[in-house]
């Protein structure tokens, strides 16, 4: 019989904790790296009240830092579960161990795995999309309110090596002994794209206009149209970039479909703009920036994205305020 497997969840907010808990559950032995809410879990663990699971309370060996982690290593995944931000992927590294440790990125937007790989080329990098609506009420505490979950995974790169697939399926397992589902793709960045067409419209939508989906819809005439554009936008830079029917009409009436629902049941949050109401940045590279930057490399036009970007790299520019980036105070005259 194997042991247990060993997983280091990097990033215990809302998904994190949720993933820790599912993890937990399905056997594996499970280490939580919280920052504001280290002391909660610390003291009374992790509680997850949701519609499909019910309420789950489990207690993860719990550290501030992947350097305190490395007491509980080696470890056999790495559940990257943090925001996108630049530079995140060298904040684990005290805990992967070379050849053995694999990486799973739980996190949005596009071309995101390049860091990881470049970093750690002997381990496998699995690459995840989420599909999972929660929020952290208060620290350690998070509510799942809908019966929608699944991450989706898969190697990166699509040929990697057999053993490195192995590890996506065996975590597939690990998910599904917890309840979830993890199902394997062979190729990833299909499902990827999807997504990311969802993220780089409602997104920076919301976080700019400080609506919840719902509110954005009814705010006019315009609304709707206008964010199946965004998204025909990321389905043209994808399929240039070779990721054919990534996103077709009929995938963005879905995605639509479940906003318009919305209307009637009432609006939810995307995490860019839950982000900006407490003064936190914005993942605007990651789920804008790089599909940009994608569509000037392949020549595809892309007018929403490129106003989206600008505005949404200004607020976060805004948030942030840092004077070594450029930023400069109004200087009054009297």
């Amino acid at each position: 019989m194997s042991s247990p497997a060993n997983v280091l969840v990097f990033g215990a907010g809302g998904v994190g904790s949720i993933y820790a808990a599912l993890l937990q559950r399905g056997g594996a032995t499970v280490t939580a790296v919280c920052r504001t809410n280290y002391t909660a879990v610390k003291t009374h663990g992790i509680l997850v009240r949701s519609v499909k699971w019910g309420h789950i309370r489990t207690h993860p060996n719990t550290v501030r830092t992947c350097h305190e982690a490395r007491a509980f290593g080696p470890f056999d995944y790495a559940l990257v579960c943090s925001k996108a931000f630049p530079g995140t992927a060298s904040l684990i590294q005290d805990a992967v161990t070379p050849n053995k440790t694999a990486i799973v990125l739980a996190q949005n937007g596009i071309a995101i795995e390049e860091d990881y790989a470049a970093l750690y080329p002997s381990n496998p990098i699995i690459s995840g999309v989420v599909y999972l609506p929660t929020t952290q009420v208060e620290p350690g505490v998070v509510e799942h309110g809908t019966p929608l979950e699944e991450f989706e995974i898969g190697t990166f790169p699509i040929d990697a090596p057999r053993e490195h697939k192995e590890a996506a399926e065996r975590l597939s397992r690990l998910f599904a002994a917890g309840g979830a589902k993890a199902p394997v793709h062979e190729d990833i960045q299909t499902r990827r794209w999807n997504k990311l067409a969802l993220n780089a419209c409602f997104n920076p939508i919301t976080a700019l206009t400080l609506c919840d989906d719902a509110n954005y819809l009814r705010s006019s005439g315009f609304a709707v149209d206008m964010a199946k554009e965004v998204m025909r936008e990321v389905g043209s830079v994808a399929t240039a970039a070779g990721i054919v029917n990534a996103i077709t009409d009929k995938e963005i009436d879905e995605h639509m479909a479940r906003h318009l629902d919305r209307l009637k049941t009432g609006g939810k949050e995307p995490s860019m703009l839950v982000d900006i109401r407490h003064g936190r940045n914005i993942e605007v590279e990651a789920i804008l920036g790089n599909a940009v930057r994608k569509a000037d490399e392949l020549g595809v036009q892309t007018p929403y994205l490129r106003m989206l970007y600008v505005l949404a790299k200004a607020r976060d520019f805004a948030t942030s305020k840092r004077e070594e980036d450029g930023w400069k105070p109004i200087v009054s005259v009297r």
